[in-house]
């Protein structure tokens, strides 16, 4: 455990019971801030906080689902109740919910994007006022290239990270005036349980970093084994070199600061 720039910051991360999320209520809590580790499944969420509590961070879980408003505020509220402040959300929630799009459930594509964009704006809003209130406000989205490429037979996945990644560019113009940094990060293909879930072991490994499908993408794809380098890229002012920044209105090499609209697409 050692001490950062994050000491006394108060994170709120949603799907942080597991993967991505998980990683990133590690990562902060291992630089000295107190995580809010928030899951729709509770038994997720308990485990990663006890877990970081037990190697000396601060955390405590909540149960969330990111679809229900109700959910978000009470999260919100718990986080100001115990720590007094809030400064930094990451919201690693997801679904996917694979399917051809000649043959995907419509239920299932509202579903992705209820979950996937409509939960971020009403996560967003919600902390919104007490994020306000903080010099070092940021809120981070995790996205997917798919979002910038294209993920075939992926249902509405890949349109909602697309439609996740343009509410990025609005929130970061709009929200500049608050003092609130608002960026996205765009990983490949982590093997993550929501992976696992959707993708045959040999998926995954045609998607991995050494893969040709990797291999045609700018920026390539990512294994579970950099999970911890992704986690540290997400609270990071200035990435790693490897951590490729794209900036979405279009400035190569833009730096991550308050009012930036600036992806980070994970190699």
């Amino acid at each position: 455990m050692h001490q950062s720039r994050l000491a006394g910051l108060v994170a709120l991360v949603v799907g942080g019971g597991s993967g991505i999320g998980e990683e990133t209520a590690r990562v902060i809590a291992a630089n000295g801030g107190k995580v809010i580790v928030a899951d729709n499944r509770k038994a997720a969420a308990d485990d990663v906080a006890a877990a970081i509590v037990a190697a000396g961070g601060k955390a405590i879980p909540v149960a969330m689902d990111v679809a229900s408003q109700a959910d978000i505020n009470a999260a919100v509220s718990t986080a100001v109740a115990v720590y007094g402040q809030l400064d930094i959300v990451v919201n690693a929630a997801a679904i996917v919910k694979a399917a051809p799009l000649e043959t995907c459930d419509l239920e299932d594509w509202r579903l992705s994007f209820r979950v996937n964009v409509e939960g971020a704006i009403m996560l967003a809003r919600s902390c919104l006022p007490t994020l306000r209130n903080s010099a070092h406000a940021s809120i981070v989205h995790i996205a997917s290239l798919s979002g910038i490429g294209a993920y075939p037979n992926g249902g509405a996945y890949g349109v909602t990270k697309a439609a996740l990644i343009a509410l990025t560019k609005t929130m970061a113009m709009e929200w500049v005036k608050y003092g609130i940094r608002v960026n996205v990060v765009s990983p490949g293909t982590v093997e993550t349980p929501l992976m696992r879930a959707v993708l045959s072991p040999d998926d995954i490994e045609q998607r991995g970093p050494h893969s040709d499908a990797a291999a045609r993408t700018a920026v390539g794809a990512c294994g579970y084994d950099r999970l911890s380098r992704l986690a540290d890229g997400v609270l990071r002012d200035r990435p790693e070199p490897q951590l490729r920044r794209r900036s979405l209105s279009g400035a190569d090499g833009a730096e991550l600061q308050r009012g930036s609209v600036t992806q980070l697409c994970v190699t």
